[in-house]
């Protein structure tokens, strides 16, 4: 199996191009943008924000040649993500889209999502942010790439991973890997169930 590579700034287009594409249909994406011919443009322009903040700090990984899989990691001890002044004004093009009446919109579920994680990771843990697979690409062992070496370091140092998500079909997925479903919630008026899963300490 190849492995996965650390991404670098080269790869913030194609990273945000993979992730962008896989999101096109998840539950919270189709909330927050209902008007999916926009749709992709909008993730895009977010994407491209994202993936260079988190591949400046050592947190984007690829899997595929060219680039098919993505993941975003945060493990123990990294800190905070920082925004700099650069990566905000890359965010202005986003007031031109349906991005922000959509965060503000699912304002709950983000904040759901954010209750669940600080209640069931309080410990230094692997966190995976994001993961997303082209669709024509899905089925070949990417994500498995991108998610088995992480659970292996937290193994090795003794800590969980956690990850969330909003999708109820990843659930049994990450339960292939090893996670276990902790906690979920329905946010009423959306449609949108919040999943937590964490792979306990060894």
């Amino acid at each position: 199996m190849t492995e996965h590579k650390l991404l670098t700034l080269s790869d913030v287009e194609p990273a945000a191009q993979v992730i962008a594409r896989s999101f096109m249909d998840d539950p919270l994406t189709s909330f927050m943008l209902p008007f999916k011919r926009t749709r992709l443009s909008s993730l895009l322009k977010f994407f491209r924000v994202y993936a260079e903040i988190n591949i400046k700090a050592g947190r984007g990984f690829g899997a595929g040649g060219p680039l098919q899989g993505v993941a975003f990691w945060k493990s123990p001890g990294q800190d905070s993500l920082s925004i700099s002044v650069k990566s905000i004004g890359k965010l202005l093009p986003l007031l031109f889209t349906m991005y922000p009446i959509g965060y503000f919109r699912a304002r709950r579920v983000i904040a759901q999502i954010d209750e669940f994680h600080a209640q069931h990771a309080p410990d230094p843990h692997y966190y995976l942010d994001n993961l997303g697979v082209l669709p024509g690409s899905r089925g070949k062992g990417l994500s498995s790439q991108l998610i088995r070496p992480f659970l292996k370091m937290a193994e090795e140092q003794k800590v969980a991973a956690y990850t969330d998500t909003v999708t109820k079909s990843n659930v049994p997925y990450y339960e292939h890997f090893g996670f276990q479903l902790v906690d979920e919630k329905f946010i009423a008026g959306t449609g949108i169930t919040v999943y937590a899963l964490k792979k306990a300490l060894p």
